[in-house]
């Protein structure tokens, strides 16, 4: 089983999504408190804007965040384009704990690594496909279900609302990012709609070591004080 997996089920998690894939700030973000972190490739990350290469020109920067933490780490394999054969062999080969991408990027072929498998919903996300998407054995979802034009914008009710249908539309743990501006205090909200965690990314960490450090312990304090995770 995905580690992640496991700590799910047992308490509020808190992801970092690197910026960068920087051994450094993989070492800050869980020096911080981060319970797992996420690299990337093969894709322009629209809330830093930073452009991830494609694997062979990654590998190295990101072996290296996978020897300097010893947290569950996961991969996003990319967007539109994917590694090639070679290259999905060579990751899986890997200390991966699972892959994460969007479910419309999601090649069939993925289904077969051995790695827990998490995909994003965005906006368009129903019921039905949550429940499609946990029969065809999707583990984990990742809740990016905001529009682009309300990233960095405060959290209100009607986004509480639209996590508190999602949480429900499967049994598959939900995972919030922070397109919006989620601030530390809130994230007790987040667990009373159900979310089964918090990923935090550029739009709360920045880009750099001194402001990642700095917003995920925040965000840790505030998990300490949360209950266990209900299911």
């Amino acid at each position: 089983m995905s580690k992640l997996l496991s700590l799910l089920s047992r308490k509020f998690v808190l992801m970092v999504s690197l910026p960068k894939n920087d051994p450094k700030l993989a070492v800050a973000a869980v020096e911080s408190g981060a319970q797992c972190l996420k690299v990337h490739i093969n894709c322009h990350h629209f809330a830093s804007g930073t452009t991830f290469h494609a694997w062979k020109e990654e590998r190295k920067a990101i072996l290296e965040v996978l020897s300097a933490v010893d947290v569950p780490i996961g991969i996003v394999t990319g967007e539109e384009t994917q590694p090639d054969a070679e290259d999905l062999a060579d990751i899986q080969s890997q200390r991966f704990d699972f892959w994460d991408l969007f479910a419309k990027f999601t090649p069939p072929g993925h289904l077969k690594l051995s790695m827990g498998r998490m995909v994003a919903v965005d906006s368009g996300w129903t019921p039905d496909l949550m429940k499609a998407l946990e029969e065809i054995g999707i583990h984990i979802i990742e809740g990016s279900v905001i529009p682009k034009t309300e990233y960095r914008t405060p959290l209100n009710l009607v986004d509480l609302a639209t996590y508190l249908r999602l949480t429900r539309a499967s049994n598959m743990p939900v995972l919030i990012p922070t397109q919006k501006a989620v601030q530390p205090h809130e994230v007790g909200a987040l667990q009373k709609v159900g979310a089964a965690g918090l990923t935090i990314g550029a739009v709360v960490t920045g880009l750099e070591e001194a402001g990642l450090r700095a917003a995920t312990r925040a965000f840790a304090e505030h998990i300490e004080d949360l209950p266990p995770n209900q299911g």
